[in-house]
């Protein structure tokens, strides 16, 4: 089967005309490729999109539509690949936590697990108002972007403020008081 050619000349004018050529063209086939290699469509069409958009701002001329092809695939594939390592990376962080948590806390249901319980809530409680309210927003599961928009704050007040708050929490609780806050925070 002949690959239907495309126009270069429509292509490097850059403009909504030629994005949607390069779409129309390149996105299904990309969008297949990235998903063999992540394994979840959402995530592959965004690794695709962003490698459209990594096409747009650079504004590259392709001598050939080989060329452009590869380019494509080259930077869809760099992409996923940068995905997984970073997927791996983190779950790979999450089970040791995970572990270390365990081996730490043993059976989830015994006393020493509520008395730390109580120690953090009573220390989270004893921190400045507005590092209690971010310690808090964070226990429920919210991000720094969304804790900042609550608060009417900065992102980078919240982690400030998270960072004070730790130094002091570190200070008046246990090691393994500390490690049960990283999980309520997760």
């Amino acid at each position: 089967m002949e690959q239907e050619k495309i126009d270069l000349a429509v292509v490097h004018q850059w403009d909504e005309s030629s994005l949607q050529l390069l779409y129309r063209h390149f996105y299904k086939a990309l969008v297949a490729f990235s998903n063999q290699m992540v394994s979840n469509l959402e995530i592959a069409e965004e690794l695709v999109q962003d490698a459209f958009v990594s096409l747009w701002q650079q504004r590259n001329t392709f001598k050939n539509q080989g060329v452009l092809k590869a380019y494509l695939y080259n930077s869809v594939r760099n992409k996923s690949i940068t995905y997984l390592r970073h997927e791996q990376v983190e779950r790979n962080r999450i089970e040791s936590f995970e572990l270390d948590y365990k081996l730490m806390m043993g059976d989830e249901e015994s006393p020493d697990r509520e008395e730390l319980i109580r120690q953090l809530l009573l220390s989270i409680d004893n921190l400045p108002p507005k590092q209690r309210e971010v310690f808090l927003l964070s226990v429920k599961g919210k991000t720094s972007e969304e804790i900042a928009q609550e608060m009417n704050i900065s992102p980078e007040t919240v982690k400030k403020q998270r960072q004070r708050g730790l130094k002091r929490l570190r200070e008046m609780l246990p090691p393994e008081a500390i490690l049960l806050l990283f999980a309520l925070m997760k």
